[in-house]
């Protein structure tokens, strides 16, 4: 069996904005946005921890307002059948214990080669609580990266959501590039778990 390949149409694209702006906003309040990546115009590979069923959503969010670009969305393959409308969303799948693996992130570095596309990955490969030290990435990032022909843009964003004495959670999505081709002695993993450490501090009221 092949892996699910993206689709996106008119009522994928209703449904990813109908959970991404009304929906996300009725389930915290407010949702701020903290982007230092500045768009060099290349292909982006987005990053992100993987907390809660609104992922995805929160990253179409993001890109809707900062990149502008057709995201398309790593999705693990048994989650996916589950919810095959997300596949019209733009989410496609990989399967960690089969051959399609590797097809799955061949597809990831033919989707970059396209500037227009931003591809969003979950490197920890399941959920974790917002509280987890440190993420431990699998081998799929390394793949792509190794066996890319043309440059992207690498975008970390981390998630984070307060209560303090309100109703409603807020939401701050935080976003930063990482030039790993400036800094090859640090790895991705190791970088990410530098940023979320950031992050963290940054919710703490000063």
């Amino acid at each position: 069996m092949s892996m699910i390949k993206a689709r996106h149409t008119y009522i994928g694209d209703w449904v990813a904005r109908l959970y991404a702006e009304y929906r996300l906003e009725k389930a915290f309040n407010p949702i701020y946005i903290h982007n230092t990546a500045k768009d060099n115009g290349l292909p982006i590979l987005l990053v992100a921890n993987h907390f809660c069923w609104w992922d995805g959503f929160i990253q179409y969010r993001l890109n809707r307002h900062i990149f502008g670009r057709k995201l398309h969305v790593m999705m693990l393959e048994e989650r996916l059948r589950e919810f095959m409308i997300l596949n019209q969303c733009g989410v496609f799948s990989i399967n960690r214990q089969s051959r399609e693996m590797v097809e799955s992130l061949r597809y990831t570095v033919e989707l970059l080669r396209d500037k227009r596309n931003m591809v969003l990955i979950f490197p920890q490969g399941e959920l974790q609580s917002l509280y987890t030290p440190d993420f431990r990435f699998g081998s799929g990032i390394e793949y792509i990266l190794k066996h890319l022909e043309n440059n992207i843009q690498l975008i970390f964003n981390i998630n984070l959501i307060d209560y303090y004495s309100n109703k409603y959670p807020s939401m701050t999505i935080y976003t930063r590039s990482f030039d790993y081709m400036e800094n090859p002695a640090i790895s991705i993993e190791e970088a990410f778990n530098g940023f979320a450490e950031t992050c963290k501090l940054q919710q703490i009221p000063g």
